[in-house]
């Protein structure tokens, strides 16, 4: 199993320039396999693909990876040029993760229907990697829709879904599959039934990737106080208590939990809830080492 670790894009209050640069710079140096974003849109977090093309510029090897970026609120022809931009900027290492969203609210956000969002979501997907393709037709006379991304035919596509329906319309038309963060008993019990949707497509060797959140810190009641209050004010409510929805505590307790993790997912982004830097630190140095750490190879 990979670990990726997430960028504090939803904490936008308490992140400026200085720490979204720190962390990435941070992350890559230690050997996280990915940095991660993750989507509200009626909300002030930094806006993904923007907030990938920032850090970017500021490293060489690890991954980019929006999981997830909401697609049917936002138009596709544009998603697919800024992640193609992403994709030139970072040298080839983008992977985009997409899903519908379920909150009306982030529809309103953009204007953009709620009703038959499923439908659409596939006909977005299809959309965007024939303008993937179709951009490589661009040369010094003549150019077209686009720019093309590096990556060759294009950069993986990861789908979040969570129902029967959801995950079929998946395996139709992405890579891989993205869990939320449904705890690793989830995942392993799940898992395989992704594994066998997306082979019945034809799709043997996908990546199948989770999502965990974390707040590293030695008093664990006060670390879980921390990183509630602010996935508390992501989400507004909570459908679950937040030490069952945040692995918290000392570094070294996290690292057992994210162990089970191994037998359910090839990548596990860990989103932590604290913005500060001291998190990275601490779960490159305790919790990454027992995992692989190859980069992302640049295209």
């Amino acid at each position: 199993m990979r670990l990726g670790i997430g960028l504090p894009n939803t904490m936008a209050h308490e992140t400026d320039r200085a720490l979204m640069l720190d962390w990435a710079r941070t992350a890559e140096d230690a050997g996280f396999a990915y940095l991660s974003t993750i989507d509200k849109p009626n909300y002030d977090a930094w806006d993904p693909v923007v907030t990938l093309a920032g850090v970017a510029g500021v490293t060489e090897r690890i991954g980019l990876a929006t999981t997830i970026l909401q697609l049917p609120p936002r138009n596709e022809v544009l998603v697919a040029k800024q992640a193609a931009v992403v994709d030139q900027l970072s040298g080839g290492r983008l992977t985009l993760g997409v899903a519908q969203g379920g909150r009306e609210d982030d529809y309103e956000a953009f204007g953009a229907p709620f009703a038959g969002r499923s439908r659409h979501f596939e006909e977005q997907v299809t959309r965007i990697r024939a303008i993937w393709s179709d951009a490589r037709a661009s040369n010094r006379d003549h150019g077209v829709l686009g720019p093309p991304p590096v990556q060759d035919p294009a950069p993986p596509i990861w789908v979040g879904a969570g129902t029967p329906a959801s995950i079929a319309r998946a395996a139709r038309v992405a890579d891989g599959f993205i869990f939320g963060t449904a705890g690793s008993a989830a995942m392993k019990e799940r898992a395989p039934q992704i594994r066998e949707a997306f082979a019945k497509e034809g799709k043997n060797d996908i990546t199948v990737a989770g999502l965990a959140y974390v707040a590293v810190g030695d008093d664990p009641q006060a670390a879980l106080e921390e990183g509630a209050h602010h996935v508390l004010r992501y989400y507004g409510q909570l459908w679950t208590e937040p030490g069952n929805l945040i692995h918290h505590g000392p570094a070294a307790r996290i690292a057992e939990e994210v162990a089970a993790y191994a037998d359910a997912v090839d990548v596990l982004m860990l989103f932590p809830q604290i913005p500060s830097l001291d998190q990275v630190e601490q779960l490159a140095e305790h919790v990454l080492p027992a995992h692989r750490t190859e980069a992302v190879a640049a295209g």
